[in-house]
Formats: C-alpha cells, sequence, structure tokens
C-alpha cells in the first residue's frame, strides 16, 4: 500500500542572520493647533482643544481674584 503524503508542514529552515543595522526612523506627528493664552503678567495658558476653555476660564477667573486680593493687602499696610 503507498504511503499517503504527509499533512504536517516541514519545519521552516533556519536561516543565519547576515547584518544588524541601526536605522533612524521619523514618524510624522499629527499637527494640531492649539491656543495660547498670553497675559502681560507673563502668565501663559496652552490649551489642547476646546474642551480645556472652561476650565481655562475658571483659572483665569481664580488667578485674577487672587492677584486682585494680593494687591488689596498690600494697599492695607
Amino acid at each position: 500500500m503507498p504511503k499517503k503524503p504527509s499533512l504536517r508542514r516541514q519545519p521552516a529552515r533556519r536561516l543565519p542572520c547576515e547584518a544588524v543595522e541601526f536605522a533612524e526612523v521619523e514618524f510624522p506627528r499629527t499637527v494640531r493647533p492649539r491656543l495660547v493664552v498670553r497675559f502681560s503678567e507673563g502668565l501663559s495658558l496652552l490649551l489642547e482643544d476646546g474642551h480645556a476653555v472652561d476650565l481655562a476660564a475658571e483659572f483665569i477667573v481664580a488667578f485674577r481674584a487672587a492677584e486682585n486680593r494680593i494687591h488689596d493687602e498690600g494697599d492695607r499696610r
């Protein structure tokens, strides 16, 4: 009786490594516009997107309130 062909694959022949090289690869970045808010006091806010506007507005109000308290306390002395 003739032999049936084997259904198992033969293991791949190992190939020797001929060289190793290092390459510098640059991946392009997605350009995303950002909003920068600059104040005369030297403070700058970098807003990632429109979702950060409300948080930035709260921060600006708190910053100005704290700044006004500092000035008011200085005037009282």
